[in-house]
């Protein structure tokens, strides 16, 4: 039986919507986050999942509680969004204006980027490898769904298409879902990506 994970970003906050970088710190889902994780979750309620991660930051858990629907949730920091130090909280076109020289090096996809007093790109993609061979090696035949970030979710998508560097990768929108399954000691494969079918007519965001 393969191992299956399906990945699922958490719902809409006040920063998305205001393109403010929220990182690591810890904001709730607005009112439309809300509903869009009611959406996900009714997409969701018929899949079986042996386990239930999620990021301990409460957008994402709130939204993992709403798909668990009282199943337990097992709140882990390695799904945490990326932590981009002084920069979290500031709007995206402050940090544009203030970090003119560090913006450059962050859009070229450069694992060698670091942001002031935070987490280097190297060493997100290496929390997101990590997670995908626990995953693999710790829950073979199981399946699987991690609530995360915006940000971690594509970094597991450089995992399984071989990426350390690349300066475009597609959206991953609130409340997406993001499928991957691996055979036996196969390399991970991408199922299906950025599937947002459940959120119709929603207004959607795509900020870390």
């Amino acid at each position: 039986m393969p191992t299956t994970v399906c990945f699922v970003r958490h719902g809409e906050t006040d920063a998305n919507v205001t393109d403010r970088l929220q990182g690591q710190s810890d904001t709730p889902l607005n009112a439309q986050g809300l509903a869009q994780a009611e959406l996900v979750a009714a997409r969701l309620k018929d899949e079986p999942f042996d386990i239930i991660f999620s990021s301990d930051l409460s957008r994402a858990l709130v939204t993992a509680e709403k798909i668990a629907a009282g199943r337990p949730v097992i709140p882990v920091k390695e799904l945490r969004e990326w932590h981009f130090g002084r920069w979290q909280g500031m709007l995206w076109k402050e940090i544009l204006c203030d970090y003119s020289e560090e913006i450059l090096l962050f859009k070229s996809g450069s694992p060698d980027f670091e942001p002031p007093e935070g987490e280097s790109a190297g060493r997100f993609l290496e929390r997101a490898e990590k997670f995908m061979d626990m995953l693999k090696s710790e829950y073979a035949g199981k399946r699987i769904l991690c609530v995360s970030h915006g940000g971690f979710i594509k970094q597991t998508l450089k995992v399984v298409l071989g990426l350390r560097s690349f300066r475009r990768l597609p959206a991953c929108e609130n409340t997406a879902i993001c499928r991957y399954a691996a055979k036996e000691e196969d390399f991970w494969q991408l199922v299906c990506w950025n599937d947002t079918s459940h959120l119709k007519s929603f207004n959607r965001s795509t900020g870390w």
